[in-house]
């Protein structure tokens, strides 16, 4: 399991590895006002790049952050570990010592890590102040300007919540490194002390010259062991109380890591829905921007559709009004063109019938004149001069047959005219029937034009009806968006919150442990001088009481810290049976002395004994505080997940 932890937090470490972008810090001191458009937007162009570049070094830092915190949980799990190695030294496995190494090399991964990333914020404060400058120089732009500011605004928050993170890790990492360091000062000192020690032996010869005094002193001394004894077996109450509490913490304490592992689980799976909901949100943007741009195009499309339409209504208008005067000219064409034509037909029909009736009547002449003409022939024929009468006779019939012929052709030309006429008022009437047809086609053309019209507005209510229906739309989603981003900056601050009372519980409950673990240990290593004192009183000093009365002995005190640096190694397992073998020896000490012996313990124990008492005392009450305030904590954090 601890070989898979240190994998993981290799594979972590490798993930924090990744490279810096390379930022350009090339700062532009100033930017020249130019006339043309072109060279605004390319420095426009500019400034976005640079804008740009700060943002994608910022969420490359943030990145880089949050695989630094992982780093620094990892980190922060192996403490315990090492300090575990450090406190008991020698006598840990091998598998400790892979521990107290892998916090070794990352607390150093961290620190260097964490050098990086201080020097890398430094380079984008730089970029940032920078930035600034650029931007300061397009004021006369107006919204560009503001949403250039919008956006470096956002920059610098997200700079100083990094910043404030790193400070955060680089104290945890000074923290780590001071513990390394303190480690190693233990280690040299316990090396430098461990040549002075005295032995076994010197004690032992020190406990052989010990000396009785008095009577009274013994049965001092005696009524002093009884207290003792009866203070050992409260301490032996006390001890198994403690190792019971002790277990219980460390009970509560495996509950309270298994409730910061699935904090840390809830942490990642929150983590996960802020990342989906960033990706979320980068796709109702992607898919917002595309229905901008379809509105855009339908917009444009529609404008062309309404200049279209107005087009084509004035085209409309203007076939109309060229309709209507070309009808009215053509009424008044044909009206006036019929009329002139009925008064030429009629004028020439009363001509023709005039000349008809001129050309009958002297048809009719013709006629009486050639029938008297023959009849004066008939009587020239009887009568004389025949000849003459007759030529003269001939050349009127002549003539009259000349005349009669030329009034012939006049009536035959005058039917032809009449034919004529008729023809062209038949023309007329063709032609009056075609302008009635062509005026029909204008008529379906511009029922036609008002139909098209009638469409074109009906497909511009419909574009507009899909208008305001994407305009709806897209304000649905930018109010979706806005609500997503709301939502992930809720989840950004809620996960900031939960991991820094993780972080701090998980800080808390690793001092806790360890000071439970020290208050533990120096009660249990004082118990152990205790009774080690007792066992070698019983054991090497008896002293026989003489019956002169007199009874002198010597007084002899035991140094403290002697005894502490002599029995400050042994284990926690030798510590019971040890005590039920002291107390065992004592009874059967105490039933065996007969009247007048006494042993002899020192005055430096029974105060020894009051103090440790005292002690373990204080340390239940702490203990009991320290439970409360466990409590306390838990039910804090289980209310924060509830929320």
């Amino acid at each position: 399991m601890e070989t898979d932890a240190f994998g993981e937090a290799s594979v972590s470490h490798d993930d924090v590895d990744t490279g810096y972008p390379e930022t350009e810090s090339n700062k532009v001191d100033s930017l020249e006002g130019s006339s043309s458009n072109g060279e605004v937007v390319g420095e426009l162009g500019n400034a976005g790049e640079f804008l740009t570049r700060v943002e994608l070094d910022l969420a490359c830092s943030s990145e880089k952050l949050v695989n630094l915190s992982v780093l620094m949980m990892q980190v922060a799990t192996r403490e315990s570990d090492y300090e575990a190695f450090v406190s008991r030294g020698e006598r840990m496995s091998g598998n400790s010592f892979e521990k107290a190494l892998e916090f070794d090399l990352l607390s150093g991964i961290l620190d260097s890590e964490v050098q990086e990333v201080d020097k890398f914020m430094s380079t984008l404060q730089a970029d940032v102040i920078s930035a600034h400058e650029i931007v300061s120089l397009f004021k006369h732009l107006g919204e560009t300007f503001v949403e250039m500011e919008g956006k470096l605004c956002d920059s610098e928050l997200s700079l100083k919540q990094s910043q404030d993170q790193v400070s955060e890790i680089r104290m945890q990492s000074a923290k780590f490194q001071r513990i390394l360091a303190s480690s190693n000062r233990d280690e040299h000192w316990n090396n430098d002390k461990g040549v002075d020690f005295p032995g076994d032996d010197q004690f032992l010869d020190t406990y052989a010259n010990i000396k009785m005094q008095t009577a009274e002193q013994q049965r001092h001394i005696l009524r002093l062991l009884e207290k003792s004894l009866s203070r050992e077996m409260d301490l032996e109450k006390k001890l198994t109380e403690s190792r019971q509490i002790e277990e219980e913490l460390k009970l509560r304490l495996h509950s309270s890591e298994q409730e910061a592992f699935f904090l840390e689980e809830e942490g990642a799976d929150i983590w996960e829905r802020w990342f989906q909901a960033d990706n979320a949100s980068e796709i109702l943007m992607g898919i917002s921007k595309e229905l901008l741009g379809r509105l855009r195009i339908f917009q444009f499309n529609l404008n062309g559709a309404v200049q279209r339409e107005a087009e084509l209504r004035r085209e409309l208008e203007r076939t109309r009004e060229q309709l209507k005067s070309k009808e009215i000219n053509l009424h008044k064409l044909e009206s006036s063109e019929m009329d002139n034509v009925i008064v030429g037909l009629k004028e020439k029909i009363s001509k023709a019938e005039s000349r008809a009736e001129s050309a009958e009547a002297k048809c009719k002449l013709l006629v009486e004149t050639n029938m008297e003409l023959k009849d004066e022939l008939g009587l020239l024929k009887d009568g004389g001069n025949i000849s003459e009468k007759v030529n003269l006779l001939e050349r009127q019939l002549q003539e009259s047959d000349y005349r009669l012929q030329h009034a012939v052709a006049s009536a035959e030309a005058g039917e032809e005219k009449q034919s004529m006429l008729n023809s062209t008022i038949g023309d007329m009437e063709n032609l009056i029937k075609d302008l009635k047809l062509k005026v029909l086609k204008a008529e379906t053309r511009a029922d036609s034009t008002e139909e098209k019209c009638i469409l074109l507005s009906e497909s511009n209510m419909e574009l507009h009806k899909e208008l305001s229906f994407f305009s709806s739309r897209l304000e649905s989603l930018e109010a979706s968006l806005h609500q997503a981003e709301e939502m992930k900056i809720a989840n950004a601050k809620d996960i900031a919150i939960r991991k820094k009372v993780i972080t701090d519980l998980v800080m808390q409950l690793s001092i806790e442990r360890e000071r439970l673990h020290k208050q533990i240990s120096t009660l249990t290593v004082e118990n152990h001088n205790l009774l080690l004192k007792l066992q070698q009183m019983n054991m090497h000093h008896p002293v026989d009481i003489g019956h002169n009365g007199r009874g002198n002995s010597e007084e002899f005190s035991l140094p403290k810290h002697d005894l502490t640096d002599v029995t400050c190694a042994r284990e926690s397992k030798e510590e019971v049976t040890e005590l039920s073998a002291t107390g065992s020896m004592l009874d059967k000490n105490q039933i065996s002395v007969p009247v007048g012996m006494t042993k002899v313990v020192s005055a430096n124990s029974t105060s020894e004994l009051e103090s440790v008492r005292r002690i373990d005392a204080g340390l239940l009450n702490i203990k009991h505080v320290l439970m409360a305030i466990i409590m306390l904590l838990i039910s804090v954090v289980a209310y924060l997940i509830q929320k």
